[in-house]
């Protein structure tokens, strides 16, 4: 199962790009799933467990909140999930075997304002390179993040 510590290595830290989150298939992705061509690890419990488990982390983290419910919008009458709510409504909507087209239909994330103004202030644009600037500007992410939250 993944750690909140397994997020900070450097083989995971795209996952805190400001656009490393959207999509589910998004954070598969910046946790090792989908490596080769026609991979189809995404597939199965485990990368759902693991999924489940990265948007647990960061909404601990209070880093990320829901900005689309997808095609369940209609069938949702709040969007103001405790993070066990939240995980829950996750498990009943991504079933075992979700394809990745499949779920551009799931809730879909975004970081919140305080985390993408700081790296903002930092000097983070859409033409940094992730690694790099976390490397020279930031350093420690995990304990960064700790020292910007609000």
């Amino acid at each position: 199962m993944i750690k909140k510590s397994d997020l900070f290595k450097e083989k995971n830290l795209n996952i805190f790009t400001p656009d490393g989150i959207e999509f589910i298939h998004f954070i598969l992705a910046n946790i090792g799933y989908y490596q080769v061509l026609n991979d189809k690890s995404h597939l199965t419990a485990q990368a759902r467990e693991d999924g489940l488990k990265v948007v647990e982390i960061l909404c601990d983290m209070e880093l990320i909140e829901v900005f689309h419910w997808g095609q369940e919008t209609p069938n949702i009458s709040k969007t103001n999930f405790e993070k066990t709510e939240l995980i829950a409504f996750l498990r009943k909507v991504w079933k075992i075997g979700t394809e990745t087209h499949e779920f551009d239909g799931l809730p879909m994330f975004i970081y919140k304002k305080w985390y993408l103004d700081a790296l903002e202030k930092k000097g983070w644009t859409i033409y940094t390179n992730w690694k790099k600037f976390v490397e020279e500007e930031i350093g420690d992410l995990e304990e960064w993040i700790e020292e910007v939250r609000p």
